[in-house]
């Protein structure tokens, strides 16, 4: 039986104005999150995972990001429509996020205590004992040794994985319904990236949240997610649950990227790498954005006569018209 959707976003554009240019670095983005469920956002750096979630968020600066389209909907509201002081009563207490670096995104002027404290206080209407006793209890619940210690140590005093592990604590302080994670494991080494991954998964089976996950890792995805978003400047390429995604990828970006990722094999295997750069988003190629780095783009992608935009080669997989004109091409 299919979950409970709980977000939706409908064809999300948003755009920044830089001089006289618009650089489109989400380009009519659309997705479902179902209750209990993980839903990665796979792609290079500069593909606008990070955008989409912060535009989620309503996080992104008025006088520099503009959403010009779209709709985000969370229990039947559309979160593009709300004022900031209604938005604000959602985020961090349904919607929270993980951000890429624990150590610039955790004050370091203030400890534990009140960085996590303050959170409850503001969501729940705690007083300052019981939050920081809640407080307590979270860091307890991510695994940091000595809660009642560490309560008042300040980000330095931290080793990357405790700060990491702060972070989750103070955006499930509140029992969010969904935590968007934005590349968790980011700089963190290979033992503490899989503590942090089990422990990711270890908390949405106790508290049944929704995850969005982004990273640039398909191991980390082959792990973690129920259904997989690859996106390439700005554009959606291709949908799907994750197993379909690894036995039966079409778009030729996302064959680039599992190709690419790394492999432990007995056999010696050659490195590979997906050549070229992303394109500026300021001057993107026309037609198909990927054109330009494609293996095996056909002609009308070269010539960009090719609209962009999603089809369903088959149930709840979803790919690019141009990614599926060229990417059967591949032998």
């Amino acid at each position: 039986m299919k979950s409970e959707k709980l977000l939706s976003v409908q064809n999300l554009k948003t755009h920044f104005s830089v001089g006289n240019s618009i650089v489109k670095a989400v380009d009519g983005v659309s997705f479902d999150l179902e209750s209990g469920k993980t839903f990665a956002i796979v792609g290079e750096s500069g593909s606008g995972k990070s955008i989409t979630a912060l535009s989620i968020m309503g996080l992104l600066p008025n006088n520099l990001a503009q959403v010009d389209r779209g709709k985000i909907i969370f229990s039947e509201q559309d979160l593009l429509t709300l004022e900031e002081k209604e938005m604000r009563k959602i985020r961090g207490n349904n919607i929270s996020m993980i951000f890429q670096e624990p150590m610039t995104s955790l004050n370091p002027v203030y400890d534990l205590a009140f960085q996590i404290s303050e959170v409850i206080m503001l969501h729940q209407n705690k007083n300052k004992q019981d939050a920081r006793k809640i407080a307590i209890e979270m860091l307890d619940l991510v695994g940091i040794p000595e809660p009642q210690k560490r309560i008042n140590s300040f980000p330095h005093e931290l080793s990357g994985g405790m700060r990491q592990r702060a972070m989750i604590a103070m955006a499930l302080s509140c029992n969010p319904k969904i935590l968007i994670a934005d590349e968790p494991t980011t700089a963190l080494d290979v033992t503490i990236q899989a503590q942090i991954i089990e422990l990711m998964q270890e908390l949405q089976k106790k508290l049944g949240m929704s995850i969005v996950f982004i990273t640039h890792d398909l191991g980390v995805v082959s792990e973690i997610s129920d259904y997989v978003m690859v996106m390439y400047l700005g554009n959606t390429m291709e949908i799907a649950e994750t197993n379909e995604i690894f036995s039966n990828p079409i778009h030729p970006y996302t064959k680039s990227l599992i190709d690419i990722a790394p492999q432990i094999t007995e056999e010696k295997r050659k490195i590979q790498v997906l050549k070229g750069e992303i394109p500026s988003p300021i001057n993107p190629p026309s037609g198909c954005v990927f054109r330009t780095r494609c293996p095996n783009a056909s002609s009308n992608g070269k010539e960009g006569d090719i609209e962009m935009g999603l089809i369903e080669v088959k149930p709840g997989h979803w790919v690019d018209r141009c990614g599926v004109n060229c990417g059967h091409l591949r032998t």
